[in-house]
């Protein structure tokens, strides 16, 4: 009873999850790219369900005898067509845009040929594995022929359209197509093997049982590389997200002394928290735009070559732009950027800060309140 019930929640939950994803692609009008991602995802789960789990049976008496495997192959077969269109299609290309649509046509041969051999097939049998015994009987062998020959054909498209896209990427993302086409090539290996064991045992060629371990220790493999493929970008941004986080946190607490020195001159640039709150991002380019906003109504009080010298030069002038400030008030003179990025990225930008910063958490106490 328990397992029943967590079947049930869980296909409830899936449905729940696939409507929600089917009604933002709706209103985000998405292309057929993120449509083919989202079927391929729902066919396969779906594949697995069908395919070995406690539903089978179920699926089984509720339906017809092999109606789960029936209904598993063909959810399989639809969601590496998905694949296929996901990974080929492009949508300024109008030949590939044909070339995805006839990708319907080799998906609907293989689920007929499918329904086909398993209405041939002896219900005794529909569930039975593939071993040499079962394999004996046509329907079944045909079955899981049509199965693995649409599998090979499919598997090796993606495959095809991943290596053509290999060109057109870089750094991490070469890593993430080479291991998605590896972990597909190695699943398409393994229908090979899978293929060559029922024709041979068929024909009476031969018997290889060990075919089919070769097979099933291919596709596991394979599986396995591939979700790697597909998740080293999530996995590999998440650990530079975290080490993003802890370096602006650490540079935030950097830029503490300095900060504290010119908004205490300046208070009135001081930005409200509002949105930032405890977002390390946000508090550490919030307080990079505070000490420049100070800094840029300081440069007409600071020598053209702020930053050049040494780092008790550089605070010093800056006590004595604070200081002339102070005495004279905002004064309507040019102003300019100091202490310039030397990139355009927000590090890039903290960098010469930061260089300041430490000089002026070096400088004694009693010289900056002269």
């Amino acid at each position: 009873m328990a397992v029943k019930l967590v079947n049930v929640l869980g296909v409830a939950f899936f449905t729940i999850v696939l409507c929600w994803r089917v009604d933002r692609l709706y209103r985000a009008k998405a292309g057929i790219q993120a449509v083919a991602v989202t079927v391929a995802i729902a066919a396969l789960t779906v594949a697995v369900l069908m395919l070995g789990s406690p539903l089978s049976p179920e699926i089984d008496s509720a339906l017809w005898q092999g109606a789960s495997r029936l209904c598993g192959y063909a959810s399989l077969a639809l969601g590496v067509a998905a694949l296929a269109v996901a990974f080929f299609y492009g949508p300024t290309e109008s030949a590939r845009q044909r070339r995805a649509g006839m990708e319907a046509i080799p998906l609907i041969a293989a689920v007929v040929g499918l329904s086909v051999a398993m209405t041939a097939m002896s219900p005794s049998i529909r569930n039975a594995n593939l071993d040499a015994w079962s394999v004996q009987d046509v329907s079944f062998a045909v079955f899981f022929a049509i199965a693995g020959v649409y599998l090979m054909y499919g598997l090796g498209d993606c495959v095809l359209s991943l290596t053509r896209l290999m060109p057109f990427a870089d750094g991490y993302l070469v890593t993430s197509l080479r291991l998605m086409s590896v972990g597909l090539g190695l699943t398409a290996i393994g229908s090979l093997t899978q293929v060559v064991f029922v024709v041979t045992s068929v024909f009476g060629f031969a018997s290889w049982p060990v075919l089919l371990t070769v097979s099933q220790a291919s596709t596991a493999g394979g599986i396995i590389m591939f979700v790697v493929g597909l998740s080293y970008p999530g996995v590999r941004g998440f650990f530079v997200e975290m080490r993003y986080r802890r370096r602006h946190r650490r540079d935030y607490k950097r830029l503490e002394p300095l900060w504290s020195l010119l908004t205490g001159a300046v208070p009135e640039v001081v930005l409200h928290a509002g949105k930032a709150g405890r977002d390390p991002h946000l508090r550490f380019q919030r307080r990079i735009v505070e000490i420049r906003d100070v800094l840029v109504q300081l440069s007409p009080y600071l020598p053209d070559d702020f930053g050049d010298g040494i780092p008790e030069e550089n605070v010093h002038n800056l006590l004595v732009a604070m200081d002339m400030r102070i005495e004279a008030g905002p004064v309507q003179a040019p102003s300019s950027m100091v202490l310039p990025p030397d990139g355009p990225s927000i590090d890039d930008d903290a960098a010469p800060l930061l260089a300041l910063a430490d000089a002026v958490r070096a400088t004694p106490a009693d010289e900056l309140q002269m």
